[in-house]
């Protein structure tokens, strides 16, 4: 589809959009109709002319467009690469569309032109001359062609951006040329120029900024053979070029340009090699002078030939931007007698180019030729003159330059101070795009082992410019490879390295491929620094790693350490200190008690380790132990605080505190007995345990609870009836053995209540009950006298048992039912009461109640009594306190 019709179309659908007003429609419709064929008519150029229509673009991928150069900077440059190899090229391509501005008389002539300097380009070889990777194809739209990588002409360089990709690229904005790259550059030209003349025969006759690509190194190369001319005379004759006019009725891109063309051109009709020095000269001005040639002849002839008769007198001022000690050669080289023009030879020679950088550059370039021990003793020297050179340089000049001897590894170890030295002074960027790529290639070297040593003495450097990604899929597999070399130099060195970049690691990477090789070199090594070295190593990456990886990984490798030197006792001392204080690690309790101390203890004692060692030690051992007791009170705390507030104290019939039966602690007779007695400790010699009904029936746990088994129905009622059957009669007597008890009563209280004791018919019930209460206490193991209140009496008192309760009868053997078929003891009321009258010894009664007491068995169910000493209570009465002892009994035994 053409132009017309696509723009035809384009406003025949924007028509159908309705409800829109017509003025809006309009402006609309025109916009839009030309921006799309714009761009359309663009993106159909690129596409036949570059990707798909040329057979070069075909194996080439293109990129970008990247500068111009040529005759008019007709030739478009591409950056790109091939793509079966992935080699980076420049591929020039001429638009034949692009020369419809000229005639069809010119455009064919220029096709022709252009073709026939791609054609001469490939037929030449030299290191100064642009070399080819595929050559000339032309199609029905293009001609194209594929070189080394290329950054632009120097024409770009120097600011003609004619033809030129827009917006500009960003290497070219505020872009300058370094004085030792235009010293370099010139010198390379001049080298080319002498290969032509000299080797080849052939004059360029179009030395201009047009003609001189700039490669991606910075080199420059002459290009640009659309004019060039060959000697017409016999090889061993003297050089004779043919003459060719200037012809200003072609198209100015079809003839050199005036500028630079030599004076003989206009004034002698001839030429040969001394007009290329005229137009190097030329140059050379151009160059230093920002691009602006000595004149300017605007494509005209004429004022050409009246400009070259001004050359007989150039003045100071004209020359003022050109450095002072190549001036005079200068204008040799601009003269308009062309035998005193210096040849390309002699200008190689001339002392402006003895420059260290220069020589420098030059040296890399035909370090081909030099054998390994002078070239070893070149690469020793270079980093010194590294410092002297600008930036840019090293990178696009010294990098490539080293990179070529990657081919020699033995060159290698020579070469990396300086790579590494150029890094130190670049950005990250400029590393990651011209260092980093060349040092994959060394990391995947393992011979000679001095590249190892090299890369691992400057990690710190490699790891603080190279990205994360890299670092995990380069870095590290040399790492690990050094830890399994048999070198002990490059075993230390990765150890003391591997800490700086740990933390970009991760825990996996670490677990599986690092910690396994240092474990390895640390329980195997034969060498004392590298199990030492091993142990720092992982001191410091231990902040890298989690709690479970150092308690699952590390520590158990301190356990198999059987080597007992004081440096390995003191690197595994730092370890413990670590993970015992950092606070993202810590040792737990349970392992410090059963793993760590038992295995740091004796080590304390190991005779290697001095006093200030072994004070080390010590301390990290009593915190260990400190940490163990503050944990351990801390759960036992806790314990017993959940106990607390879990259990229920039961409230008992007698109002004791407990119904839990307490242990007879016996005094302890041993030593030992006595510590464990001190710490709560009962023995099973100091212990009694509390008195059961039987074994069978009612075994009593340790712990004091009420018997496992339960009595049946049938058995309860058994008990019961024979309970009635054997009604004890209690005597008044006993009354005093009844009290209830009372905690905390005055003296006085406990005074008025003995006094105002009776034994009237009214008590009978109580001293029932308070029978009842003594068989509750005797099942709950409280002792008897705990809680009598007849021990509070005044010891002044002269009252005692034995006149009181003076034919007590028990047998312990008997258990509780034997005790409850005992005849009951008689007891005088009248005794009891002189008694009471002669006053009360308190101590006496108190010391023979106990010694009484003491003989009656801890077990549940009170004395039996013969008969009773009082008068018979009225029936209701007994009967109330015979069923209340019943309905005890019962709640008791359930």
């Amino acid at each position: 589809m053409s132009q017309k019709e696509f723009k035809a179309t384009a406003q025949d659908y924007l028509q159908k959009a309705g409800n829109v007003s017509k003025e809006y429609l309009n402006l609309f419709k025109s916009k839009l109709a030309t921006t799309v064929v714009d761009t359309v008519y663009m993106a159909e150029g690129i596409t036949k002319n570059v990707i798909p229509g040329n057979p070069v673009t075909r194996d080439y991928e293109v990129t970008k467009h990247i500068g111009s150069a040529g005759p008019g900077l007709l030739w478009k440059l591409y950056a790109g690469f091939k793509k079966s190899t992935k080699q980076e090229a420049t591929v020039f391509v001429l638009h034949k569309k692009s020369l419809e501005i000229f005639s069809k008389k010119d455009r064919d002539l220029i096709v022709e032109v252009f073709k026939k300097g791609a054609t001469q380009l490939a037929r030449i070889k030299h290191p100064r001359i642009l070399s080819l990777q595929h050559q000339l194809e032309e199609s029905k739209d293009s001609l194209a062609f594929a070189t080394e990588p290329c950054f632009s002409s120097l024409a770009n360089a120097l600011g003609n951006h004619e033809n030129m990709p827009s917006p500009l690229p960003d290497d070219f904005k505020d872009f300058k040329l370094l004085e030792v790259e235009i010293k370099y550059g010139l010198l390379q030209l001049a080298e080319a120029l002498s290969f032509l003349h000299k080797d080849a025969k052939i004059l360029h006759r179009n030395i201009c900024p047009e003609s001189i690509v700039i490669n991606s190194n910075g080199a420059w190369k002459l290009a640009g053979f659309e004019f060039f001319v060959t000697n017409n005379n016999d090889p061993n004759d003297a050089l004779k070029f043919p003459f060719k006019e200037w012809d200003g009725s072609l198209a100015p891109v079809l003839n050199p340009v005036l500028e630079y063309l030599a004076p003989e051109y206009g004034l002698s009709s001839k030429c040969d090699c001394s007009s290329d020095m005229f137009s190097f000269g030329m140059l050379f001005y151009s160059v230093y002078n920002n691009g602006k040639t000595l004149y300017s002849c605007s494509n005209n002839y004429s004022a050409f030939v009246k400009n070259v008769e001004e050359l007989k007198s150039i003045t100071n001022s004209q020359m003022s931007s050109i450095p002072s000690d190549i001036r005079e050669y200068l204008k040799m080289l601009m003269h308009l007698n062309s035998e005193l023009r210096p040849d390309a030879g002699q200008v190689t020679k001339i002392p402006f180019f003895d420059d260290v950088a220069v020589k420098t550059l030059e040296y890399l370039d035909s370090s081909f030729q030099v054998d390994n021990l002078q070239k070893s003793m070149f690469f020793k020297s270079l980093p010194q003159i590294i410092d002297k050179l600008p930036q840019r340089v090293c990178l696009q000049r010294i990098i490539p330059c080293l990179e070529q001897e990657f081919i020699n590894p033995d060159m290698i170890p020579f070469i990396l101070p300086s790579m590494f030295l150029i890094a130190e002074q670049s950005s990250n960027e400029e590393y990651v795009k011209y260092i980093l790529p060349r040092l994959k290639i060394i990391f995947k070297l393992q011979k000679p082992i001095q590249i190892l040593l090299i890369v691992l003495k400057n990690m710190s450097l490699i790891l603080s410019k190279t990205p994360p990604t890299d670092i995990k899929e380069h870095i590290l597999p040399l790492v690990c490879r050094s830890l399994e070399t048999d070198t002990v130099e490059i075993q230390e060195l990765c150890l003391g390295t591997l800490p700086s970049f740990a933390h970009l690691l991760d825990t996996s990477s670490i677990k599986h491929q690092i910690i396994p090789r240092i474990r390895k070199l640390c329980l195997e090594s034969s060498t004392l620094s590298v199990r030492v070295n091993s142990l720092i190593c992982i001191g410091k990456i231990l902040e890298h790693l989690e709690k479970w990886v150092v308690l699952d990984d590390i520590l158990p490798i301190l356990e198999k350490i059987n080597i007992r030197d004081s440096a390995v006792l003191m690197a595994m001392l730092g370890i413990y200190k670590i993970v015992l204080s950092h606070p993202k690690l810590g040792i737990t309790k349970d392992l410090l008690a059963t793993r760590v101390l038992p295995y740091l203890i004796p080590i304390c004692i190991d005779n290697n380790l001095n006093m200030k060692q072994f004070n080390a030690y010590m301390s990290l051992v009593k915190e260990m132990l400190s940490q163990v007791e503050s944990e351990q009170k801390k759960k036992l705390e806790q314990i017993e605080a959940l106990e607390r507030e879990k259990s229920i104290i039961p409230y008992s019939i007698a109002g004791n505190s407990s119904s839990k039966p307490k242990e007879v602690i016996k005094t302890p007779d041993t030593m030992m007995d006595q510590l464990m007695a001190g710490y709560g400790v009962a023995t099973a010699q100091n212990t009694v345990p509390p008195p059961s009904f039987s074994t069978q029936s009612l075994n009593t746990s340790n712990s004091g609870l009420m018997p496992k088994k339960e009595l049946t129905l049938n058995e309860k009622q058994e008990l019961a009836a024979k309970l009635e059957r054997n009604e004890p009669k209690i005597s008044s007597s006993m009354s005093l053995n009844n009290l209830k008890p009372a905690n905390k009563m005055s003296e006085s209280l406990m005074d008025k209540n003995l006094k105002d004791l009776s034994l009237s018919s009214n008590q009978k019930a109580s001293q029932i009950n308070s029978n009842l209460d003594l068989l509750t206490q005797s099942m709950s193991g409280t002792n008897l006298m705990n809680n009598n209140p007849l021990r509070q009496f005044n010891s002044n008192s002269s009252f005692t048992t034995s006149q009181v309760l003076p034919n007590i009868q028990s047998n312990q053997n008997l258990g509780f039912f034997g005790n409850l078929a005992l005849p009951a003891p008689n007891y005088n009321v009248s005794q009891i009461n002189s008694s009471m009258n002669n006053g009360f010894n308190t101590h006496s009664i108190s010391t023979s109640m106990k010694n009484s007491m003491n003989n009656i068995p801890l077990i549940p169910g009170p004395p039996r009594f013969a008969s009773p000493v009082i008068s018979k209570p009225n029936n209701q009465t007994v009967n109330n306190g015979h069923k209340s002892a019943l309905d005890d009994l019962a709640d008791i035994f359930g």
